[in-house]
């Protein structure tokens, strides 16, 4: 591979100044765009379809009566509904295709968009703090690349231009990382020796894929929504009704509940273990059933998973780390590490069993396109980005749970904790008990006092326990979990603010809230000792007054 050449400012500005010549004044994006407002839209939609699974209800019931009025098939139906969700969302494409502008200048990028509402934002480069880009497959046959901007200030000034000559792209996000090199494609290595700094092969990637997070949300979701549609039917069998509908859905059920029974039947057939057709049988099944659900959307989030991080790449050049990973779509994010603002970290059960963590270093709050995000790397890995990213020379913090020493979190935190777990549900069955006479109150009193309550207190304990904070003269850590660990860490320099609040309680054990702002994130100390918090909000307030430049 071809050593990168180093590339002077004087080059790079003549080279920008060639091709910007073309772009000074408003012109539409290449007819290949539309490839990007129709592949967006279309996520959209499928993300607020099946990341909220409850939004399919009204598709799945237009669909059901569809099938029960008219002559179609579950097939025809659904290839119907199908094909009209890609009809809208195709003509809305073009309409964002033709109302999209964008001018490039020397001094900034301004963007027009929108359909009926058409916007515009204009971003000065001095403001944007880093240039991303992403290349599918046809981009990168036709030599073209979409880039997004981080900007300075928050996600509303964040903007995207899809399709534009690779070479251009690569002179822009030089020219504003200050970068001396310009390789010849997102997809390439750093030559220089030491450069790549972690790279996520087969193993590490399977791995990582098992830590994947959301299954069992949707399979709550998936259930959720197949008993909403059964309670409304059953709610539908109203014998005031009229007879034919009353008759229809009858029928439904029937048809139902024959699928049910044949259930036995069909599992016997595919493994060979008879099942007798008893209700307690029929319910091991269906919890075998769901199981099998839960194990086919683990698989399917783990195939994605592999898929947008395949191939994951850190890359470090001089005073900045890139990552470069996908399969299909090259994905490459910029950051630099003097601007970052707070770096998280977050490990699940899984991932501390695999010694493993989901690291992210925040430069901005222009969303996750714009931020340093590794899944499910090596605990080797988020100390060497702490050390580059966040911390000053002489620190010794580190966003490791265990070796880290954190001050705990005072008792009352606990309290807090578990009278407000428990406080709704104790009024809730209080107020019915007074003014309801049910059979079945003793057993919702002795359920809540069994059960309820104990598991209130469990969970209270394991999160005060867990809950913690640490300091030292540049940077600060909050701890926080319940089954997992939550780090996040800032540095002092890049505070924006700082403040204590007090509760009623608060007031009267003695202790304080103490919150520090940062333009990415907030860490919050819960019920500290009032001098503690009064000691670190005047040392703050004072690294923020004489801190020598404004923070970035």
């Amino acid at each position: 591979m071809a050593a990168e050449q180093p590339m002077d400012s004087v080059k790079l500005q003549d080279e920008l100044d060639t091709l910007l010549s073309d772009y000074s004044t408003w012109r539409m994006a290449s007819p290949f765009a539309l490839l990007f407002f129709f592949g967006s839209r279309l996520t959209l939609v499928s993300k607020v379809l099946f990341q909220q699974v409850t939004n399919l209800v009204p598709l799945v019931g237009v669909t059901s009566l569809a099938v029960i009025q008219t002559e179609l098939t579950w097939y025809q139906a659904i290839l119907i509904v199908v094909a009209l969700i890609l009809i809208v969302v195709f003509i809305v494409a073009v309409l964002a295709y033709r109302r999209f502008r964008f001018r490039i200048t020397n001094e900034s990028i301004a963007v027009k968009s929108g359909i009926l509402r058409i916007t515009q934002t204009d971003v000065r480069w001095e403001r944007v703090r880093a240039v991303n880009l992403e290349r599918g497959p046809v981009e990168r046959a036709l030599g073209l690349a979409q880039i997004s901007l981080d900007t300075a200030g928050s996600a509303a000034a964040e903007v995207q231009v899809p399709a534009i000559k690779l070479q251009l792209a690569e002179l822009l996000r030089a020219k504003v990382s200050m970068e001396t090199t310009v390789p010849d494609s997102i997809g390439e290595e750093v030559s220089s020796e030491g450069q790549q700094r972690y790279r996520m092969d087969l193993i590490p990637l399977v791995k990582a894929s098992f830590c994947v997070q959301g299954t069992f949300a949707m399979t709550a979701a998936v259930l959720g929504a197949f008993f909403w549609i059964a309670f409304t039917i059953y709610n539908m069998l109203d014998p005031t009704e009229t007879k034919e509908n009353f008759a229809l859905w009858r029928q439904v059920l029937s048809v139902a509940e024959q699928y049910y029974l044949t259930l036995p039947d069909t599992f016997e057939q595919y493994t060979g273990i008879p099942i007798t057709q008893s209700w307690l049988s029929l319910t091991i099944l269906v919890v075998l059933t769901i199981f099998l659900l839960m194990a086919v959307l683990f698989l399917v989030r783990a195939i994605y998973f592999c898929v947008i991080h395949y191939d994951l790449q850190l890359l470090r050049r001089n005073n900045a780390l890139s990552t470069v990973r996908g399969l299909f779509t090259k994905k490459r994010t910029n950051v630099k590490l003097e601007r970052v603002q707070s770096v998280s970290v977050k490990m699940n059960v899984r991932e501390i069993g695999l010694k493993l963590c989901r690291l992210t270093a925040k430069q901005s709050m222009s969303g996750k396109e714009h931020m340093l995000s590794l899944p499910s790397v090596p605990t080797s890995v988020r100390d060497e980005i702490v050390e580059l990213a966040a911390l000053e020379t002489g620190s010794q913090l580190r966003l490791d749970p265990k070796t880290q020493k954190f001050q705990p979190i005072s008792i009352v935190y606990f309290w807090q904790l578990f009278i407000g777990f428990i406080s709704v549900p104790f009024l809730a069955v209080f107020i019915t008990s007074l003014f309801s006479n049910f059979n079945w109150l003793p057993w919702v009193w002795l359920a809540f006092i069994g059960a309820w309550v104990p598991m209130c207190a469990i969970v209270a304990l394991v999160r005060w326990r867990k809950a913690g904070y640490v300091v030292d003269m540049f940077s600060m850590i909050s701890r926080s979990g319940m089954l997992g660990y939550t780090l996040d860490m800032g540095k002092f320099k890049k505070v924006q603010r700082v403040e204590i609040k007090q509760s009623f309680i608060q007031q009267f054990t003695g202790k304080s809230t103490l919150t520090v702002f940062f333009a990415t994130t907030s860490i919050v100390v819960p019920f500290l000792a009032r001098e503690r918090a009064t000691q670190l909000h005047d040392y703050i307030s004072q690294v923020i007054t004489v801190r020598n430049s404004e923070w970035q």
